[in-house]
């Protein structure tokens, strides 16, 4: 834009007449107009003749255009300032730099442009105002500034895809799990970032300049980007991982059992933490399962304390045992807290898991302050043909050995088939005799006999005074126990199963031992009840026998049998029921117990068998049982 300042012209006047100089200026108006008058078809032939023309005197820096048409005024103004448009601009990476010639992004004089403004000089306004235009132009000349362009948004493609092409992805560090179990570290990577926002501003401010340089450099600001997981953290959960993963102890009263460290480290992962940082995690859900194997080791079952014999006498007493039971719940969340510490740093190695703890009803203790008043109590002693039927005594005596020695402490109840366990032939037990479908069958059950043991301890029971407990007579009655006080035992193959039980109702422990006793074909069973006297008294009322039904005999004739010979295989036994009450009083004459015993004995025909063609014997003498 052109500015152009003038001056005001004062007019004076001195006593109301004109002065000189006023008369000079009308004079010289007047000569003007006629000027003017004379010399407008001169200016206006002087304009048409520049139509499409630069005007004298126009200038674009210092190229003059005077009377050049547009094309000749562009080409002059492209070959002075095609300087404007050789260079580069070099933009500087942490790799290397890339060039951007000027040419790429249209750099240049801004021919057009400068153009428009020289031919637009002495264009504007009507014929007189054209005309001093042209005049005042010829005479002092104008001079239009030189341009520079270029493309900025081409520029700026360039070098953001330039900074764009050098960003580098960080990498995570992170730790694996070997198939060796070992924890290793996967180092990280730093990334980087490129901003062109900086370099392109400083691009634009030199690049605008005529005297810029040929080579423009510039530098990206170039930023390290850290990954989320670096090295150090990678290396400080593989550190805390080895902690959480060492040895677990599990300690009880002095004793450890371990979960081992290659039993842990399967379970241990690694991940980032909501905190932004990055650790060991461990899924405990086979800590369950591994401490129920465990638990078999620890647990233990409570043992009362016993004692130990020499012939009939008590030399000294063997130590109780405190049962116990792991509480795995509670010790899944021990160790899980256990694993948690150790990754925050604490070095604990063992823990003493929750027990649910079983204490001995009989103590050494106990079994120690009882043993120097201990005295026998009660005795009994059953008498027993040594025969197939008992397999010839092994079927008595071998359920008596396993009892001898059986401590029964204080409250506790004695039960005849937990006391002896499983019967079986791996043990001894032989087939014995069986009452079934009312018939005695000589090999009729294992261990068959075994009720003359039972039948033993349970009168030796009732004569110490204790509180009794199951109790069931034999089918029929055996004239080698006592009237009404017999006691059967057995388990059917149906699972039905009858047992014999006494509880002890007395403050202090009762051993019970048993004795074997034989002399030729006879044997002996007895057993002792040995415990601190309580002075008990126990009485027995005489059994009271009703419903005889006697037995009767029977002949039976059998091919398997030679002529002439005979063979007794069940003997009569009267049918009969039979009452027994029993009375246990104090030291001071009250009663403790009163019971009453009934059995309902069967009657058994007598069989003989007879071989074939043989005379009836007048009279069977039945051998003994």
């Amino acid at each position: 834009m052109t500015t152009t300042t003038s001056e005001s012209i004062g007019l004076e006047t001195r006593h109301g007449r004109p002065s000189v100089k006023l008369r000079f200026t009308i004079a010289f108006l007047i000569g003007l107009i006629a000027a003017l008058g004379l010399g407008t078809g001169a200016m206006y032939a002087y304009d048409q003749q520049y139509v499409g023309r630069v005007l004298p005197g126009v200038r674009i820096g210092s190229i003059d255009l005077s009377g050049l048409d547009r094309d000749a005024a562009a080409e002059q103004i492209r070959t002075t300032y095609a300087a404007l448009g050789e260079g580069e601009v070099m933009v500087q990476g942490p790799d290397g730099a890339l060039s951007i010639p000027f040419k790429e992004f249209g750099r240049g004089p801004d021919v057009e442009a400068m153009l428009d403004e020289a031919m637009g000089i002495g264009r504007n306004g009507d014929a007189l105002e054209r005309a001093l235009a042209n005049a005042r132009t010829a005479m002092r000349g104008a001079v239009v500034a030189p341009r520079v362009t270029y493309d900025v948004d081409l520029l700026a493609r360039r070098v953001t895809a330039f900074a764009s092409s050098l960003a580098v992805r960080p990498v995570e560090a992170s730790v694996r799990i070997t198939d060796a179990l070992d924890f290793v570290v996967v180092p990280g990577r730093a990334g980087r970032v490129a901003d062109g926002t900086s370099a392109l501003s400083a691009a634009v401010s030199a690049l605008g300049a005529l005297d810029a340089p040929a080579r423009v450099d510039l530098k990206l600001d170039v930023q390290t980007v850290e990954p989320v997981v670096t090295t150090t953290e990678a290396s400080e959960a593989r550190a805390s991982a080895e902690q959480m993963a060492a040895d677990v102890g599990l300690t009880v009263e002095g004793k450890t059992w371990t979960i081992p460290a290659k039993t842990l480290r399967p379970w241990i992962s690694f991940a980032p933490t909501a905190d932004g940082g990055y650790a060991p995690s461990i899924d405990t859900a086979e800590l369950d399962p591994t401490l129920k194997k465990l638990a078999k080791k620890i647990d233990q079952t409570a043992i009362n304390a016993s004692y130990r014999t020499r012939g009939g006498k008590i030399t000294g007493v063997t130590p109780s045992q405190t049962g116990y039971k792991m509480d795995r719940a509670s010790t899944v969340a021990q160790v899980h807290g256990l694993l948690v510490a150790r990754a925050g740093g604490t070095t604990m190695t063992a823990i003493e898991p929750t027990l649910k703890v079983t204490r001995p009803v009989l103590t050494t203790e106990e079994a120690e302050a009882a043993q120097p008043r201990m005295r026998r109590v009660s005795t009994w002693t059953t008498y027993f043909p040594l025969t197939i039927k008992n397999g010839y005594g092994v079927n008595i005596w071998l359920p008596t050995r396993l009892i001898d020695g059986y401590v029964v402490a204080p409250r506790a109840t004695f039960d005849f088939w937990d006391a002896i366990g499983p019967v079986t032939r791996a043990k001894g037990y032989k087939t014995g005799g069986a009452i079934i479908n009312g018939r005695t069958e000589p090999q009729g059950a294992l261990a068959g006999g075994i009720c003359t043991c039972s039948t033993t301890l349970f009168n030796a029971a009732l004569q110490g005074g204790y509180e009794m407990g199951a109790r069931r007579n034999h089918y029929y009655y055996i004239d080698r126990y006592p009237l009404g006080l017999d006691a059967t035992v057995f388990i059917s193959a149906s699972g039905a199963k009858q047992t014999m039980s006494f509880t002890n109702d007395t403050d202090y422990p009762i051993l019970i031992r048993g004795y074997q006793i034989r002399e030729g074909d006879d044997g002996w069973v007895k057993f002792d009840l040995v415990s601190v006297p309580t002075g008990r008294k126990v009485s027995l009322s005489k059994p009271i026998v009703r419903d005889v039904r006697p037995g009767k005999d029977s002949i039976e004739y059998t091919d398997k049998l030679p002529p002439g010979e005979t063979e007794r295989i069940e003997k009569p036994v009267d049918g009969k029921k039979v009452t027994v009450s029993r009375t246990v009083r104090d030291r001071n004459g009250n009663v403790i117990h009163r019971d009453t015993y009934f059995s309902n004995y069967a009657r058994i025909t007598g069989i003989t068998l007879v071989g074939q063609g043989t005379v009836v014997p007048p009279e069977v003498v039945p051998p003994e049982d």
